[in-house]
């Protein structure tokens, strides 16, 4: 479970890029506290520079308003308004440029984020739409990512195993008619493993006698549940609210095993217990002899 956590934690490094903010963001958000501090929460830097069409105003009025605003304000006149002055000066500055205004306008509209010097500076006490957005995006490209190469993998897999299939046999004098047993060593030094290629299907025979069909058939398919898109809700799942009700699934799924286990009896297709591996899936051949596939 720890390998399909850390594509989602290096999704959850990133968002440390989107509280990065930058200087005239950190500018926005230190004059929008000033003056909310000081003349209330519905403050905002239309208000403040006292315009007449508040948002609506264009850059040119946002700019002839200053000069009005120093008539009254400018140090020069009343030392007592520096610091009011800069402030208009500044939010001046930001409003009259377009790709700051909106950077203000966006934040005006879903919210500034807290300052506390003790936490670092400026932090949102809860996640963004433009932080929601970003983490949605890139959840999704990961996804489609691992889907992808899974893909691959399945078809690498199949492709290697259809080949092995043709290489035996290949080594088949009997012309898929009869049976010829093969002996299959990947290294020199290895004790190798004993193959039967019976009618064009190749078995591997387990130290135990029973063979094993080795088939291309007996890989998953991928899915959108292999993905973490399915795996990591399933597992928060299982973990929390899933832990209640899998009592009674698993007692239902028992209760279906032995009652196929008792048809089989009557039926007289005895399998010895612990004999089928999880990995394996049942097959039944023409003749009526059972055998299991091999991943």
């Amino acid at each position: 479970m720890n390998g399909y956590w850390k594509p989602a934690l290096a999704v959850l490094g990133l968002v440390s890029l989107v509280y990065a903010f930058t200087t005239i963001e950190t500018e926005i958000f230190q004059l929008q506290n000033e003056i909310s501090t000081k003349y209330g929460p519905e403050m905002d830097f239309y208000k403040f520079l006292k315009l007449d069409k508040l948002q609506k105003s264009s850059t040119k009025e946002i700019t002839k308003n200053l000069r009005k605003l120093s008539k009254k304000y400018h140090p020069d006149k009343n030392p007592k308004y520096r610091k009011l002055y800069e402030r208009l000066n500044l939010a001046t500055q930001i409003l009259s440029n377009s790709s700051n205004r909106k950077i203000y306008d966006y934040y005006l509209q879903n919210g500034f984020p807290n300052y506390d010097f003790h936490k670092g500076g400026f932090y949102f006490t809860r996640v963004k739409p433009k932080t929601w957005f970003i983490l949605a995006f890139i959840w999704i490209i990961i996804n489609i990512a691992q889907y992808i190469v899974s893909i691959i993998q399945y078809r690498s897999q199949r492709s290697r195993i259809e080949n092995f299939i043709s290489q035996c046999k290949q080594q088949d004098d009997s012309n898929g008619l009869g049976v010829k047993r093969l002996t299959f060593k990947q290294h020199e030094e290895d004790k190798g493993k004993d193959l039967v290629v019976k009618f064009s299907d190749v078995y591997v025979i387990e130290p135990d006698g029973n063979e094993t069909l080795i088939s291309p058939d007996t890989l998953d398919k991928p899915s959108i549940k292999s993905c973490l898109f399915w795996r990591i809700p399933t597992s928060i799942w299982n973990i929390t609210l899933g832990r209640f009700f899998s009592t009674t699934a698993e007692e239902e799924i028992t209760k279906d095993i032995k009652k196929n286990d008792g048809d089989q009896v009557k039926k007289g297709n005895k399998v010895k217990k612990n004999s089928v591996k999880k990995s394996q899936k049942k097959m039944e051949l023409p003749n009526g002899k059972v055998i299991y596939s091999r991943k």
